[in-house]
């Protein structure tokens, strides 16, 4: 892992601030993924960042500094990597980056046992409090799956721990819309903008009868969903064709 705090090459992690904010989790992050030293649409995390910190108010360094930062941490990189950006609320700042290592094909997806609230006041934003989405990993892994899925207090499909969802209706693509309290993703935000995909309100019952689910991430971007709870997803040659086209718009225009 390659380590910058406060503008700062280190060289130990033991050098991250070590305060209350860290402790408490009290910040936003933002998780770039990087071809060779360039990150990925990075205009979008720093706009999404600095709507999360408007709303949390919380001050952000200046925008040069992060860049450069980034710019200097990923100097002579190659391959994929991912670039962990943290702002805490004390004004301390980091970021990481280390080689990203290759997801699994596809995944698998169970319902949360609770329902998450659409109204929470961090909902939209990249906290650090990432605890619940922690919890609804582990406890998908002791049930065998890879993570959870949640619903809000409508009963409408929110997205999964880690990620938004994209949806396969017949041959029509969707994704939750934002009413339902899921975060404002990068690729998801992308994929309404470059395709004709809309933006539902739909129950769990209603995702179960979907031609094929996906997930998608600044990371993963479009992952395959094989599973939800007892129902399989086959694979779909749509949902390729869409991953490779997303892919290829995506790696030639690097901050779209």
């Amino acid at each position: 892992m390659k380590l910058l705090v406060n503008g700062i090459i280190q060289s130990d992690i033991a050098n991250l601030p070590y305060s209350d904010a860290l402790i408490r989790g009290d910040g936003l992050f933002e998780t770039i993924l990087a071809i060779d030293d360039k990150p990925i649409a990075l205009d979008r995390h720093l706009a999404r960042l600095e709507k999360s910190a408007i709303k949390l108010l919380i001050t952000l360094p200046a925008e040069i500094d992060i860049r450069v930062g980034i710019s200097n941490l990923l100097q002579g990189q190659i391959g994929q990597s991912k670039v962990r950006l943290v702002v805490l609320s004390d004004s301390n700042w980091f970021i990481s980056s280390e080689e990203l290592s290759k997801p699994v094909q596809a995944i698998s997806l169970t319902k949360f046992s609770e329902r998450v609230d659409s109204k929470y006041g961090l909902v939209g934003v990249k906290s650090i409090s990432y605890g619940l989405s922690l919890l609804a990993a582990r406890k998908a892994a002791q049930l065998g799956f890879d993570d959870s899925l949640f619903v809000n207090e409508k009963g409408f499909v929110v997205e999964t721990g880690f990620s938004n969802l994209l949806i396969l209706n017949g041959s029509t693509w969707q994704t939750p819309a934002l009413s339902t309290g899921c975060l404002p993703g990068i690729t998801r935000e992308l994929l309404l903008k470059w395709f004709d995909i809309e933006e539902i309100e739909i129950t769990f019952e209603q995702l179960l009868e979907a031609k094929a689910l996906f997930v998608t991430s600044s990371l993963r971007l479009i992952q395959p969903v094989k599973r939800v709870d007892d129902k399989l997803f086959n694979e779909n040659l749509l949902g390729n064709d869409l991953i490779n086209q997303f892919k290829a718009k995506l790696f030639s225009n690097i901050n779209p």
